[in-house]
């Protein structure tokens, strides 16, 4: 056999990159594998119970990080649809590369993490405090009325650990509990007496349109120097229509949970009502959209 003839037999070089997508597409079938069994025992936390698809999510996730199965099913919570780490999580991660990370100061008013880089001298400072979480509109919530302290320590510890090892962390943007915490408090259902007047649908319009009647105990709008402005307005309609919800009655549901009292009309938002569930919309937004390529070193 002639040299040229060896060489047209040799099979071609799969390029590095093709060939770490096979080696992932194998790692995946595998960790799918071992969460149909996994979800079946009680070894597993309730919310992976029966649930393959998410914890085979929850596995590869944890992977990225240096977490065996088990550890990245206890390490990652699952809130709507996506799979983020716990605060301590982050923090251990960082810690396992050799950077610090300590709370110096936690009470149900404030907490304080320190932080540095492994082979850094400085340390440096991340603080959160009620007031900072008072004014994000979090301190009504479930979690931060009965654990306020836990709370602002899982927020120091996630920024901290973000700062200090965003290269270990993958970019990680959120950790579980601040995703908690972006989840409006369901609120009573309140029945509203039926409309005489039904609106046609206009399906060449790019965002719904809330028509109905203003509301007796709402003033004007030009004798509210409050009230939410149009331009607000347009915003939240076309946020509200982004994001898929153009039933009328389910907008209104949604804009009531974000800033947790009933409304029979946008219109009766304040301008700093509508500022809120305009962040709210936004935040919805990013986690549909692609993720970001992981953060270099600091």
């Amino acid at each position: 056999m002639t040299e040229i003839a060896v060489r047209q037999n040799t099979p071609p070089a799969i390029p590095q990159a093709a060939a770490g997508l096979v080696e992932w597409a194998q790692a995946a079938q595998a960790a799918h594998s071992l969460a149909q069994s996994l979800v079946a025992t009680s070894f597993v936390p309730q919310t992976y119970r029966g649930k393959p698809a998410e914890a085979t999510a929850a596995i590869l996730a944890g992977a990225e990080l240096g977490l065996n199965p088990l550890a990245s099913l206890r390490a990652f919570d699952h809130i709507q649809g996506t799979a983020a780490p716990k605060a301590i999580t982050l923090r251990a991660v960082a810690q396992s590369r050799g950077h610090d990370i300590e709370i110096v100061e936690e009470s149900a008013t404030k907490a304080v993490a320190e932080y540095r880089r492994a082979g850094a001298e400085r340390w440096q400072t991340v603080e959160w405090t009620i007031e900072q979480a008072r004014d994000l509109g979090l301190v009504s919530k479930d979690n931060w009325k009965k654990q306020p302290k836990a709370m602002l320590v899982a927020r120091a510890t996630s920024e901290a650990a973000r700062r200090v090892a965003s290269d270990a962390l993958l970019g990680i943007p959120y950790s579980s509990e601040e995703l908690q915490d972006s989840i409006p408090e369901p609120t009573a259902k309140v029945t509203r007496a039926p409309r005489t007047v039904a609106r046609q649908p206009k399906p060449t319009a790019p965002e719904p349109e809330f028509d109905e009647p203003e509301p007796e105990p709402v003033k004007a709008t030009a004798e509210r120097t409050d009230a939410i402005t149009d331009a607000q307005l347009k915003a939240l309609h076309a946020g509200l229509n982004d994001l898929g919800i153009k039933d009328r009655d389910a907008g209104l549901a949604a804009i009531s949970q974000v800033i947790d009292r009933e409304i029979g009309s946008s219109k009766e938002l304040s301008k700093a009502e509508a500022s809120r569930v305009i962040e709210w919309i936004k935040f919805e937004q990013e986690q549909d959209a692609p993720a970001e390529p992981p953060l270099e070193g600091l």
